[in-house]
């Protein structure tokens, strides 16, 4: 599937489009299945205290650079280190071994993130939830003047629709 990232502030548009693979929903099962060992050469790590969330992120590259084996960084994101940019991650959420992002939907507007990117961390804090459907297509609202982190995933409990999470930085 194709996902295509739309950044909007105001009436203005960016259409950026992403080639990555597709966040639908794992299915609901009562017990994960085992994690597959991989070696990965993470270049920076996500944290989110509030849900206990610290996990690695490979280079855009990596063939590792998927939700399927990791939470996966936007080919057309910016990096952490870049004014004004927006880092993308995107993550299943669920019950499956991969689902690095299933407890997103316990955050709210004012909580907490950090990614740790070239030995410089980087603290965020979350002024946006937005749902959409899932048709491929997210837009991100944002405002372009801020350094932004930009988490996705599929909506709790809820097939059709993804939850885009933003964060700007502190």
């Amino acid at each position: 599937m194709h996902l295509k990232l739309y950044e909007q502030e105001e009436k203005e548009e960016t259409v950026i489009d992403e080639n990555v693979t597709s966040l639908e929903n794992i299915p609901q099962t009562e017990e994960a299945p085992q994690q597959p060992t991989y070696h990965y050469d993470y270049i920076g790590y996500l944290s989110i205290p509030k849900i206990g969330l610290r996990r690695g992120f490979v280079s855009k590259k990596s063939k590792y650079n998927q939700v399927d084996y990791n939470i996966a960084i936007a080919q057309s994101a910016d990096f952490p280190n870049k004014e004004k940019g927006n880092f993308i991650l995107m993550g299943h959420s669920g019950y499956g071994y991969n689902s690095y992002f299933a407890n997103l939907h316990q955050l709210e507007v004012g909580d907490k993130a950090s990614v740790t990117y070239k030995n410089e961390k980087y603290t965020y804090q979350l002024v946006r939830i937005d749902v959409q459907e899932k048709t491929g297509k997210i837009a991100i609202f944002r405002n372009f003047d801020k350094t932004t982190l930009t988490l996705i995933t599929c909506t709790y409990q809820d097939d059709y629709h993804q939850s885009i999470y933003l964060f700007e930085r502190i």
